[in-house]
C-alpha cells in the first residue's frame, strides 16, 4: 500500500467518507466545492496535490484587472492563503491548486489544510464569478 492511500484512507476514516468511494474518485466535495486530489508520480515520498476549478470568469468581471489581481495574490501567497491560482491550458477556466508532502501529513492534518483550501476557493469562485471585488493586503514599504 502506497502512503498516499494511507494518507486517503486515514482521512476518509476522520471526515466521516468512505475511502472505497474517495479513493475510486479521487475527489471530495467540501461546502459546494470539488476538490480532486491526487499523487505526484511518486507514491510514497512525492507531493498530495488537490486542486479546483472555479469557473470561467464573469463577462462583467474585467479579464485584465482580474488576471492582474490573480498574478498579485499568487506573489508570496499573500491572498491565496499558500495556494496557487492559475488558468487551465485552452479553457480560460480559472484553478486553485495546492500540495503538501506526503511524508509530512495524515487524515487530520489533510482535513485542516483541504478545510483552508476550500474556504480560498469559495472566496477566489466569488472574485471569478463577479460577485465579490477582492483587496490584497497592502505591502510595506
Amino acid at each position: 500500500m502506497s502512503l498516499y492511500t494511507e494518507v486517503l484512507e486515514d482521512y476518509a476514516r476522520h471526515a466521516g467518507l468512505s475511502a472505497k468511494e474517495l479513493l475510486s474518485s479521487h475527489e471530495v466535495v467540501i461546502a459546494d466545492i470539488s476538490i480532486g486530489i491526487s499523487p505526484e508520480i511518486d507514491q510514497n515520498t512525492g507531493d498530495l496535490i488537490f486542486f479546483s476549478t472555479l469557473g470561467r470568469p464573469s463577462a462583467q468581471v474585467k479579464h485584465e484587472k482580474l488576471m492582474q489581481l490573480m498574478l498579485e495574490a499568487n506573489g508570496l501567497w499573500v491572498g491565496t492563503g499558500g495556494c496557487t491560482l492559475g488558468l487551465q491550458a485552452g479553457t480560460g477556466v480559472v484553478l486553485l491548486c495546492a500540495r503538501l508532502p506526503l511524508t509530512t501529513i495524515n487524515g487530520a492534518s489533510l482535513s485542516q489544510a483541504l478545510q483552508a483550501f476550500t474556504n480560498v476557493a469559495l472566496l477566489w469562485r466569488e472574485v471569478v464569478r463577479g460577485k465579490v471585488s477582492a483587496e490584497l493586503p497592502q505591502t510595506i514599504n
